[in-house]
């Protein structure tokens, strides 16, 4: 006779007396059985710091996780509005200046030739040569205003240096820089 079908006997009021021991012996063994393992003083110490030691190691690597998942989480948060503040700031600015933009790079450092000729003379600017020319947003006012400004550099062999900013919407030659080592 198995404990299952002694016990469904039981339960069903069925169960002969020799059946209804046999579940009374049955049940205390597993009332002792179970007190034995619920009993701290008799548990095994080294299953119980095993598992401690497991759930620290298991917190430890989850926290760890959290932290990265986190970090990962605001650094992009942070790339987004940084591009977003980005494109509010320049593309309004870039459209702006590329609007307004009348002069090329090219016509832009003729200009600036001609303001050093004006400064240096025609003979002593034929020395120099350009060393740099680059094209670089300026703001009048706010960002719906903003200008394109070629800024550039002549240089001679004696490393004198001027240098220029040719406005790319009207021309206008400005000498931002003069450092001279005579010759």
């Amino acid at each position: 006779m198995t404990f299952e079908d002694a016990y469904q006997k039981l339960r069903e009021g069925t169960a002969t007396d020799e059946e209804a021991a046999f579940v009374a012996r049955e049940l205390e063994n597993v009332r002792k059985i179970s007190a034995i393992l619920d009993d701290p003083a008799l548990s095994d110490p080294g299953i119980e710091k095993a598992e401690v030691e497991t759930v620290q190691r298991a917190r430890r690597a989850f926290n760890r996780r959290t932290l990265f998942r986190t970090v990962g989480i605001v650094v992009c948060s942070l790339l987004a509005i940084a591009a977003l503040v980005c494109a509010v700031l320049f593309i309004p600015s870039n459209l702006s200046a590329s609007q307004k933009q009348k002069i090329s790079k090219a016509e832009a450092i003729e200009i600036a030739y001609a303001g050093l000729v004006e400064q240096v003379g025609e003979e002593a600017a034929e020395q120099y040569y350009v060393d740099y020319a680059h094209r670089h947003l300026r703001y009048a006012g706010n960002i719906f205003e903003a200008i394109y400004v070629y800024r550039i550099q002549f240089e001679d062999s004696y490393d004198n240096e001027y240098t220029m900013e040719v406005n790319a919407n009207s021309g206008y030659t400005v000498i931002r820089d003069m450092d001279l080592r005579h010759h």
